[in-house]
């Protein structure tokens, strides 16, 4: 039968392991997110901005033939923007979803611009870069079956998981994070008891870009080696949306962004080892966008958002 392979152990351990490693595609994003807009900022800018990082990470990336100098300039760049879209937001009080948008703009634009200059002198040769290399975990990469699947992975898709209990802890169970969620809940409140609000939500916002900026380096540097117009996908907006069906929950933010990965995982499977739904494969590939389609209605309805998410705070 066409579909014999599906009930394959191999496929299912292909399929898992790929959707491991597209988490980091999504989770940076999401988390940096919940953390940002827990401070009552949203910013719909974070898809120019891991635009901008994966142009950035494999330029530099291509420059010093070092993945992991890749990630680190393109934080650079995301940083100076993540400042700019604070500036405006939280110091000048620009409408949130305004700024947001046009950051959005300006890192698809300029992006746009800088890679059609770096492809006319690089050359088309240069559409390919160093990689994360696979970090193998010693004895448990020897696990039949899920050995390799789990613990054959990058070190961007180790500390993505690594970051989901970290987050939740810290906004949970810190003082850090009692002041993120009290200038989202109630600024006044919290200015009152002599907690900066404008200091706080600089550090959670500036925390959201820097993350959205390893999502993106980590789609040119640490999954596909190479970077194209365009690339990210709306990925950004995908992130933003993960964070609404999470009602703010780091952990149910994981899930929801592996079923999403797992889901976008399975399609490609199975169109690969289906030549027969080749020509449907632009269809098949939006499963996971249905996917997330069909979630909001049925989430959103139970989900809270901080409550002065969105609204700049003037002390007067």
């Amino acid at each position: 039968m066409a579909f014999d392979f599906i009930f394959t152990q191999s496929f299912f351990s292909t399929v898992l392991f790929q959707a491991l490693a597209l988490l980091p595609l999504l989770l940076y994003a999401s988390l940096g997110e919940i953390v940002a807009e827990k401070s009552g900022v949203v910013n719909l800018g974070i898809e120019g901005m891991m635009l901008m990082a994966a142009f950035s990470s494999f330029t530099f990336d291509y420059v010093t033939k070092n993945p992991f100098a890749g990630v680190v300039g393109s934080l650079g760049v995301v940083a100076v923007m993540g400042l700019a879209f604070c500036f405006m937001t939280i110091t000048l009080k620009v409408d949130q979803i305004v700024a947001g948008l046009g950051m959005y703009l300006f890192g698809l634009g300029l992006s746009g611009v800088l890679y059609a200059i770096f492809t006319s002198g690089a050359g088309v040769g240069a559409s390919g870069v160093p990689t994360v290399p696979k970090l193998e975990i010693p004895l448990l990469a020897q696990i039949p079956s899920i050995g390799p699947v789990l613990f054959e992975q990058n070190l961007l898709v180790y500390l993505s998981l690594i970051l989901v209990p970290a987050t939740s802890y810290i906004l949970s169970r810190t003082g850090l994070g009692l002041r993120v969620r009290a200038v989202g809940e109630n600024p006044k409140a919290a200015d009152t008891m002599g907690i900066s609000v404008a200091r706080v939500r600089y550090a959670a916002t500036m925390t959201g870009a820097i993350l959205a900026g390893v999502s993106g380096a980590y789609l040119a540097v640490g999954y596909t080696g190479s970077f194209q117009l365009g690339y990210t996908l709306g990925r950004g907006f995908i992130a933003l949306s993960m964070v609404y069906l999470s009602n703010w929950n780091p952990y149910r933010a994981f899930v929801a962004v592996f079923v999403y990965d797992f889901v976008d995982s399975l399609q490609s499977a199975v169109v690969i080892n289906t030549p027969a739904l080749e020509a449907s494969s632009y269809l098949l590939a939006l499963l996971p966008y249905i996917f997330v389609l069909a979630l909001i209605p049925i989430f959103g309805r139970k989900a809270r958002a901080p409550k002065f998410l969105t609204i700049p705070y003037r002390k007067n």
